[in-house]
């Protein structure tokens, strides 16, 4: 049996899935984005401020300007005026940068939640092979004092003792791999959990062959256009023309208009002042900008579709692996399993009466044993094919087992 401290936290899928999305720097990350997306988007939507100006003229000179007595003084206040749509297209595209944010935010999650139930598996396989290589090591240990006794009465040769001394010493030298391996698998879900010191685990839930069935492969990908990578990609696409549009406009010259009072020292008289300027496109257009902006639409295109190619790939991976690894483990678990354990159990029998070798003795209980570590890694390859198709497709990932082994 592997060995867990007394300490060890349980925990279920579910569960682990939640502490991982609460827990997760990677998620957190996602998260702070889309309150960084919405406060530029607040501040996309302000107007420019207002400038305050003071003209002091005919001070400091010489003859009568050599002081301050003469000098007009002028306050204006002026406000430059966007022209083009710059502000409605700065909104737009702060609005759509949000979006992608959240669509980005909900891949990060999707993509956390297919790690954790991996690393979620990938515990149970590892408490799976844990014990079964410590009830191999165990059989073959009780079955030492018996080859000693077969031994000392001549029954059998040195040789066949030493075969089975050798046998107990591999077994048991697999057993402390995999409790190794064990503790490797732990700190894997700790990982996905941002927990920097270790702990020990036990992943609690079903280990068995899923018994839903899944739809065609066809309507499985139709599924992946509601994918958030897909429609993260789509909005980035809408981002980045709203980014163009707000370049051309940045090619109009805004207005700036001006108001203000001066002050005449000679006469004590005072007269109000009003300006306009625009300034002059001659060499700065903004064509270089405009150009770079147009080509980031066709980048988020081909990015886009990129995405959408490299889902479905992976989804065809995943389908064809939970087919095939799917049936392999329901053969070896309805047949090849329990016919190697029996096997193993009649002829430990058989050889404790005398009619079989201990070579076929040895050979009967590594065969028990590679068979179930054998179904073990052909059941985590079926599961977590299925977590990924449940994954990129959005099916729920409600299934029952076929048989209620809990590991």
């Amino acid at each position: 049996m592997p060995v867990f401290a007394s300490d060890t936290a349980s925990v279920t899928l579910d569960e682990a899935i939640a502490i991982a999305l609460s827990q997760n720097t990677q998620a957190r990350i996602a998260f702070e984005a889309i309150g960084e997306r919405a406060a530029e988007a607040r501040q996309a939507g302000l107007l420019p401020n207002p400038e305050l100006g003071l003209e002091v003229e005919n001070v400091l000179g010489s003859g009568p300007y050599r002081g301050t007595e003469e000098a007009d003084v002028t306050l204006g206040l002026s406000q430059r005026i966007e022209t083009g749509g710059k502000r409605e297209n700065r909104k737009r595209f702060s609005r759509l940068s949000e979006a992608v944010a959240a669509a980005e935010r909900d891949a990060v999650e999707r993509r956390l939640r297919e790690a954790v139930t991996h690393a979620f598996n990938g515990l149970l396989a590892a408490q799976r092979e844990a014990e079964t290589s410590a009830e191999a090591a165990a059989q073959i240990r009780g079955l030492v004092p018996a080859l000693r006794q077969r031994f000392e009465r001549g029954a059998s040769s040195e040789a066949d003792l030493n075969r089975g001394l050798l046998a107990l010493d591999l077994a048991e030298i697999r057993a402390g791999t995999k409790q190794a391996e064990l503790g490797t698998a732990q700190q894997a879900l700790l990982a996905l959990w941002s927990e920097r010191s270790y702990r020990p685990l036990r992943a609690d839930g079903p280990f068995a062959v899923p018994a839903m069935p899944l739809p065609g492969l066809d309507e499985l990908e139709a599924r992946l256009d509601t994918h958030p990578a897909v429609l993260g990609g789509q909005q980035a696409i809408g981002a980045r023309r709203a980014a163009f549009d707000l370049e051309k406009s940045n090619a109009l010259p805004d207005v700036t208009l001006g108001a203000g009072a001066r002050h005449f020292a000679g006469t004590d008289e005072s007269a109000l002042l009003f300006s306009v300027s625009i300034p002059i496109s001659v060499f700065d257009r903004n064509q270089g900008n405009i150009d770079a902006a147009s080509r980031r639409v066709v980048q988020a295109d081909l990015d886009a579709q990129q995405t959408r190619v490299e889902l479905a790939r992976e989804l065809q991976q995943a389908h064809q692996t939970y087919g095939s690894r799917c049936r392999e483990a329901e053969r070896l678990g309805r047949s090849v399993v329990p016919t190697s354990a029996k096997t193993s159990a009649a002829i430990r029998e058989g050889y404790l009466a005398g009619r079989f070798g201990v070579l076929d003795l040895l050979d009967a209980l590594q065969t028990s044993a590679d068979s179930r570590m054998q179904e073990t890694e052909a059941l985590l390859a079926c599961r977590n094919a299925l977590a990924s198709i449940e994954i990129l497709t959005g099916l729920s990932g409600k299934e029952e087992a076929a048989e209620g082994d809990a590991q």
